[in-house]
């Protein structure tokens, strides 16, 4: 039996244990933590800082592991340093600095020959203000190596930089905060997950996205679908592709923002990673028939792989992933509407959805990706069920507030 180690043993790591356990594969969670929601379902625990790299590499050389992974994205470069030391298959460290630093990707971009908007990295606020001065348009500021629309802010004025560029720079995770200043491209947004195989890269599941119209730096509504008679999807396909591919990862998920402007796509920003919210476990196997998290798993442990993946037999299957909004300015939760209509879709194996609150909580604007109060996701064989359905939610959940 091989075995598996994962890092970090939070609720969103829970796939990882699942997907390999069907595989017949021993999983090891390493993890100081006690009673935390993996510890359960982990065949066994090692109870190792995740930061003790040193730690980590010795257990791990004790126990003849034969592979480690892990979706914890503050965990990417630990995890390429200890996989290089015990030779087991991972990126390496530069793929990974190169997924994580969003400067790093800027720079790539430019040297392939990639479209990319005009860009600046910043470590103090006069260098931000240079740009902004030089570019002379709407900018965007985001911390160098975050997730999750955490320290991002459109940027209009010099005020609303002056306003803002401490909050981003203290998001950033490096050992120098630092933020990446760039020119705001205006235009649809999408996200394409995708699997980098021997083959080649597969772009699997692509979604247009809308976001709130009070913060238009974070989405409410991601809608996959194989095609899109506004947006020529082939080609979207085709420059993730080829950024994919110039990257020379070896084997991974990747999760990709871009946006259509002036006739063309334009990179936002892409990890070495699948999408969240249940977009890489449960909506890419659904749209593409392609399990990429446990293609993943088998790639780490040396495990055979036969993946054939056409973009001609792309099928009719869609899906949303929709952010719920708080009502007016926000409020005291009174009512609940329509808990009953989720729970007859989710027994159907139609729909599966969360929300963060209960009636008598108090619920504010979202600010980003993590504060957002509760979301759905619905599947559908075709738009037209999925938009019949998707209306029925809409007339039917309310949140009524004191």
């Amino acid at each position: 039996m091989r075995k598996l180690l994962i890092l970090v043993g939070s609720e969103n790591q829970r796939p990882l244990f699942e997907r390999a356990k069907s595989l017949g594969v021993h999983t090891i969670l390493c993890d100081s933590r006690t009673e935390i929601p993996c510890s359960k379902i982990a065949d066994e625990q090692w109870f190792i800082d995740t930061w003790d790299v040193e730690g980590i590499v010795r257990k791990a050389s004790e126990e003849n592991i034969d592979g480690i992974i892990t979706n914890s994205e503050p965990r990417f470069v630990d995890l390429a340093v200890i996989a290089k030391r015990l030779g087991l298959r991972s990126l390496s460290l530069e793929q990974t600095a190169l997924y994580k630093n969003k400067f790093l990707m800027r720079e790539f971009c430019v040297s392939k020959g990639l479209l990319s908007p005009r860009f600046k990295h910043c470590l103090s606020y006069k260098e931000a203000e240079e740009f902004f001065v030089q570019v002379k348009k709407k900018c965007i500021i985001k911390p160098l190596d975050n997730s999750a629309s955490r320290g991002v802010f459109s940027i209009n004025s010099l005020e609303e930089l002056k306003e803002h560029f401490d909050e981003s720079k203290s998001a950033s995770l490096s050992e120098t905060p630092s933020v990446l200043m760039e020119e705001y491209i205006t235009g649809t947004e999408f996200t394409i997950d995708s699997l980098k195989t021997l083959k080649g890269n597969y772009s699997l599941a692509i979604s247009e996205k809308k976001h709130y119209a009070y913060n238009e730096n974070v989405a409410n509504q991601l809608l996959f679908d194989n095609a899109n008679e506004r947006f020529d999807y082939a080609e979207l396909r085709k420059v993730n592709d080829q950024l994919v591919n110039a990257t020379e990862i070896p084997f991974g998920l990747t999760h990709a923002e871009y946006k259509f402007s002036d006739g063309k796509f334009y990179l936002i920003e892409i990890q070495a990673r699948g999408g969240g919210n249940f977009i890489a476990t449960d909506i890419v196997p659904f749209i593409s028939g392609v399990d990429s998290y446990t293609e993943q798993i088998k790639w780490c442990l040396g495990l055979p792989s036969q993946i054939n993946y056409d973009y001609s037999l792309l099928s009719s299957k869609c899906a949303v992933l929709y952010f719920f909004d708080v009502p007016g300015k926000g409020g005291i939760v009174k009512k609940i509407f329509g808990i009953d209509l989720l729970e007859s879709l989710s027994k159907q194996s139609k729909l599966r959805y969360h929300l963060t609150f209960k009636e008598g909580d108090l619920i504010e604007k979202t600010k980003d990706d993590s504060t957002r109060i509760g979301w759905y996701i619905l599947y559908a064989e075709s738009r037209k069920e999925l938009d019949a359905l998707m209306n029925e939610i809409d007339k039917t959940v309310k949140f009524v507030l004191e």
